[in-house]
């Protein structure tokens, strides 16, 4: 029996438990009645009783990353409200400390990430859900086309982030090197004007991020690279000048399922990473970054340059993680799962580009050569020998886009015009709602796999609170089905805006298509 643990982090409310090291068979006992939804052991086979009891999930602690990755995320979907506890077991030996250190650090960034987007679905699903209705006609008729891979062929890729040592790296495009092609974040935009620079591509995709709060009136520069879930000031001020990626979208999910493929390159995580992401797909030879520092200036809270008007933006997070530095062993950040998915992606690209890291301060970024402003003009001479100038007024390509025409497009918005006829059919009227109405109504329309997987975030975000061990109270249900009323508005509105041939728009206005 484990009397004591090496170290505990308590989750309040959790019914699941991982456990690291090696547990008797009175231990595993004890942890089944106090985490009803399972144990989770990383362990050794020779340490590890067998058989093994039905409430346990073993793992062997030399399974690689990518496995027990998998295995984690798996484990977490038993209990969505809580996150597990992490128990550690004095049975560790000191040849096996590093594997479980290993682990430990994987297991705790897992819950972190995972718990925090459950979060921001759970806070902002309908905001996110409005946004990718919103933007829907423009995700299908002006995706990232794959012609644009390779377009910077030969040439320097710029991706521009924000962070604090964009103050002293940004005067490094001023001059002395060949054109680059700028891939710009949202939140360097005034910095960019301030240093009279127009980025080729800026990258905007989160749904809370208006275009007023990083940039002014009358600069809207090159082509806005958007979500489907981005605010709708960006593809205002852009106007036709916007092409849309895809993402790690629900509703995107289903329109693949009706055969509306992904683009080649996907939003994903923040602007700064999906940024670097878009200049490797159009294929530079080599790409310098700026501003991407992923560690939080002053003691962890400062974000944003002062350059970008945003410094007064600071993040004030709970727990703080120690991850690798560039010029000291470690440097401290909130944004654990930026740094790391940002960090293998250029582990990743490396292996066949070159990447430059310019930078004075931040955390480490695997694959990446790291520069230092002081030996700025060592770089200017070797670029200017390898790099031949972008030069975007040739190239017709940017006007392209990934389009969905004709019989696919008359298709797609007759089966959107089902679902949302079906919805209004069934949707309570005003004179008829009661709690238990409304409950059978949000429970039946989100039990629809079509219907379920089209509202995406919103359906994500209210399943869990409308389960059926689950209460909600009258207001949250009012709540959620004016929500559903909007959507579906919203979504009619998508609809219209694909500019329909004549006999749909006819049959739309005229006609029920369920």
């Amino acid at each position: 029996m484990v009397d004591d643990w090496l170290s505990e982090s308590v989750s309040d409310g959790a019914k699941s438990v991982i456990v690291l090291g090696s547990i008797d068979r009175l231990t595993i006992s004890e942890l089944s009645k106090e985490f009803s939804m399972g144990i989770l052991l990383f362990s050794s086979k020779k340490e590890t009783i067998s058989p093994l009891p039905k409430e346990l999930t073993f793992i062997d602690r030399k399974e690689s990353a990518s496995v027990i990755k998998e295995k984690l995320e798996n484990f977490m979907l038993l209990d969505y409200d809580s996150p597990p506890t992490v128990k550690v077991s004095k049975s560790i030996s000191d040849e096996s400390t590093s594997e479980y250190n290993k682990i430990l650090d994987l297991t705790i960034s897992e819950i972190d990430s995972t718990m925090r987007a459950r979060r921001t679905r759970s806070e902002t699903g309908y905001l996110r859900q409005r946004q990718v209705f919103v933007n829907l006609a423009g995700y299908l008729t002006k995706r990232i086309p794959t012609e644009w891979n390779g377009l910077a062929q030969g040439s320097l890729a710029v991706v521009v982030g924000a962070g604090p040592s964009l103050d002293v790296t940004l005067p490094f495009l001023k001059s002395g090197i060949p054109k680059p092609i700028i891939v710009a974040s949202d939140s360097s935009l005034t910095a960019l004007r301030s240093a009279n620079l127009n980025p080729d591509f800026v990258v905007s995709i989160d749904p809370q991020k208006t275009f007023e709060s990083c940039s002014e009136e009358g600069y809207s520069p090159g082509i806005a690279v958007l979500s489907s879930q981005s605010h709708e000031s960006w593809s205002k001020k852009w106007g036709k000048n916007c092409c849309y990626l895809s993402g790690r979208i629900i509703t995107e999910d289903w329109l693949t399922e009706k055969g509306i493929s992904k683009t080649d390159v996907i939003a994903i995580n923040n602007a700064g990473l999906t940024a670097l992401m878009v200049a490797n797909f159009l294929n530079p030879s080599a790409i310098l970054t700026l501003g991407m520092d992923l560690s939080g200036g002053g003691a962890g809270q400062e974000r944003y340059a002062k350059n970008t008007n945003r410094a007064h933006v600071q993040i004030f997070a709970s727990h703080y993680h120690k991850i690798p530095g560039n010029f000291s062993d470690t440097v401290t950040t909130p944004f654990l799962s930026d740094w790391q998915e940002t960090s293998a992606f250029c582990r990743k690209i490396s292996e066949n580009k070159t990447i430059i890291n310019l930078n004075d301060r931040g955390a480490k970024l695997e694959g990446a050569t790291l520069v230092h402003p002081d030996q700025v003009e060592e770089l200017k001479n070797v670029l200017n020998q390898i790099i031949k100038p972008f030069n975007s007024e040739e190239l017709v390509l940017l006007n392209k886009r990934k389009s969905l025409r004709g019989l696919g497009l008359n298709q797609l918005l007759c089966q959107l015009t089902t679902i949302c006829d079906s919805i209004w059919d069934t949707f309570p009227k005003q004179e008829n709602e009661n709690n238990a109405i409304l409950l059978n109504f949000l429970r039946e329309t989100l039990a629809d796999h079509d219907k379920a997987k089209l509202l995406g975030d919103f359906a994500f975000s209210v399943m869990p609170i409308i389960s059926p061990e689950k209460e909600p109270t009258p207001l949250e249900l009012k709540g959620f089905s004016k929500e559903i009323e909007t959507l579906i508005w919203k979504l009619e509105d998508a609809i219209l805006e694909c500019n329909p041939e004549d006999d749909f728009l006819s049959r739309f206005f005229t006609e029920k298509f369920n």
